[in-house]
C-alpha cells in the first residue's frame, strides 16, 4: 500500500464512524503495518512536521505519525523512536478525540496498549543497566490524559458517552502504575472513578472490564492488608472471569489462595493442576498445613522468599504459617486424649518431634498469642505451666475467626 493510498482510507472510517476499519490501519501488530514498513519507507522530519491537508485535522499528521512508527519499530527496530512517534500520535489523536463520542473509544483502547507495548520495548536496555523506565513513565502520563478526558465528558450523555471507557482507561493506568513501581498513585485513579456520580456503576462496564476491575481493587486492598475487601473483589473476579483465560486466573489465585490460606481454606488439587506454576509454589505449604509441620513450612517459606516477595504475597504466606501451628497443637491434643488440660511440655514435644527446637517460655509465648489471636479457647495457667483449654471446639475452624 502506497503512503497516499494508505492515508485517504482513513476517509470513508471517519465519515461513517466506523472503528474497526481505524483499528486495522492504525495497530502495530497486524498485516496491514507490516505492509507499511516494507512500502511506504521512512518518513523524514520534513513531511512529519507538514503531513498535508488531505484528511480532516488532525488525521494526515496521525497517518503519517502511525508509519514512521511501524518503518521504525520493523525495519530499523528502533524501539525507541517507535514509541516516540506512537506517544506523538496520541497527542494528536487526543486533540481530536475530546470532541469525538464513545463511537471511537475501541480505538484509544488500541492505541494506548500499543503505546504501552512499545514503551516497554523501549525500556528494556535503560532498565537492564539503570533499572529505570521513562518511556513507561512517560507512557502513563499519556494513558492518564486518556482516562481524564473520558471521566470528565460533559459533551455526550448515556451510551454515547466517553465516560463508558472509564473503566477500561483506569486499568491500563493502574496497570501502568504497578509497572513503573508507584501503586500509591492508583488510589487517586480510583477515587476519581467511585467519587463521581456520573460514572456509570462498573455493572454496566464490559465483562472483561469489570473482571480486571475487581482485580485490581481486590490487589490493592490485599497489598493494604484489607483481607474482607480483598477476598471478595478476587473471589468475584476469579468466578467472572473466562474459564479459557488461565494466565488470567492464574493472576488472580496468586493473591486469593494467600488469602484463602490464612483462613484454613485450601484450594483443590485439580484447580492446582490448571496452574503448574502456583502448584509447585504452593502445594507444600499447604501440605505442612494438612499435617503441621511447621519445620517444613519454615524451610519451604526460606525456599520461595524471593518469589513470594517478588508476587507481593511473602508476608501473608508467612501469616498463614499460623494455621500450621494450629494443626501441630491440635494433633498434640488429640493425642492427649483431647484433655482440657495440656502441659505446656506436650506442645514443646510436638514441636520437637518435627523439628523445632524451642525453650519452654518460647512455647507458652506461642501459645498465649494463639489464645489471644482466636486460635485456641482456653487460658494458660503460668504458675502451672499448664493450658486450660475449653470444653468444646477448643480449637476453631480458621474460617470462622475474625482477622
Amino acid at each position: 500500500m502506497k503512503l497516499q493510498q494508505y492515508v485517504n482510507s482513513f476517509s470513508d472510517p471517519l465519515r461513517v464512524e466506523d472503528p474497526k476499519p481505524l483499528i486495522r490501519l492504525l495497530s502495530c501488530h497486524n498485516k496491514t503495518a507490516r505492509g507499511l514498513a516494507d512500502t511506504v519507507g521512512a518518513i523524514d522530519d520534513r513531511r512529519l512536521a507538514n503531513p498535508g491537508h488531505s484528511l480532516p485535522e488532525p488525521w494526515d499528521g496521525i497517518a503519517i505519525r502511525h508509519c514512521a512508527c511501524v518503518h521504525a519499530l520493523y525495519v530499523t527496530h528502533d524501539y525507541q523512536q517507535a514509541y516516540t512517534h506512537q506517544n506523538a500520535l496520541l497527542s494528536l489523536f487526543y486533540r481530536w478525540f475530546q470532541d469525538q463520542s464513545a463511537w471511537v473509544l475501541p480505538v484509544l483502547y488500541m492505541l494506548l496498549q500499543d503505546l504501552r507495548d512499545l514503551a516497554e520495548q523501549a525500556d528494556q536496555g535503560t532498565y537492564s543497566t539503570t533499572g529505570k523506565m521513562p518511556s513507561l513513565e512517560e507512557c502513563t502520563r499519556t494513558v492518564s490524559k486518556a482516562f481524564s478526558m473520558c471521566a470528565t465528558d460533559r459533551a455526550f450523555k448515556g451510551s454515547e458517552s466517553r465516560r463508558n471507557g472509564v473503566y477500561h482507561v483506569a486499568c491500563l493506568s493502574i496497570k501502568c502504575y504497578f509497572k513503573v513501581g508507584k501503586p500509591n498513585l492508583c488510589k487517586n485513579i480510583i477515587r476519581a472513578v467511585v467519587s463521581d456520580p456520573k460514572t456509570p456503576p462498573v455493572d454496566q462496564a464490559p465483562l472483561p472490564d469489570q473482571v480486571t476491575w475487581h482485580f485490581y481493587i481486590g490487589m490493592l486492598a490485599f497489598l493494604n492488608g484489607e483481607d474482607k475487601k480483598a477476598d471478595e473483589e478476587l473471589s468475584w473476579a476469579l468466578v467472572h472471569c473466562p474459564a479459557d483465560a488461565l494466565r488470567n486466573q492464574e493472576l488472580i489465585l496468586t493473591y486469593l489462595i494467600p488469602l484463602r490460606l490464612l483462613h484454613g481454606i485450601l484450594p483443590s488439587q485439580r484447580l492446582l493442576s490448571l496452574h503448574p506454576r502456583l502448584n509447585e509454589l504452593f502445594t507444600p505449604f499447604i501440605n505442612a498445613i494438612k499435617s503441621g509441620d511447621v519445620r517444613e513450612y519454615d524451610e519451604r517459606l526460606d525456599w520461595a522468599q524471593m518469589r513470594l516477595v517478588g508476587m507481593s504475597v511473602y508476608l501473608v504466606v508467612e501469616r498463614a504459617r499460623e494455621g500450621c501451628l494450629r494443626m501441630l497443637f491440635r494433633k498434640a491434643w488429640i493425642a492427649s486424649d483431647k484433655s482440657t488440660r495440656i502441659p505446656i511440655s506436650t506442645f514443646q514435644l510436638a514441636l520437637s518431634l518435627h523439628g523445632v527446637e524451642v525453650d519452654s517460655d518460647e512455647v507458652e509465648c506461642m501459645v498465649a498469642n494463639m489464645v489471644y489471636r482466636g486460635f485456641i479457647k482456653g487460658y494458660i495457667s503460668h504458675e502451672k505451666r499448664m493450658v486450660v483449654l475449653a470444653k468444646t471446639n477448643p480449637f476453631p475452624n480458621l474460617s470462622v475467626i475474625s482477622r
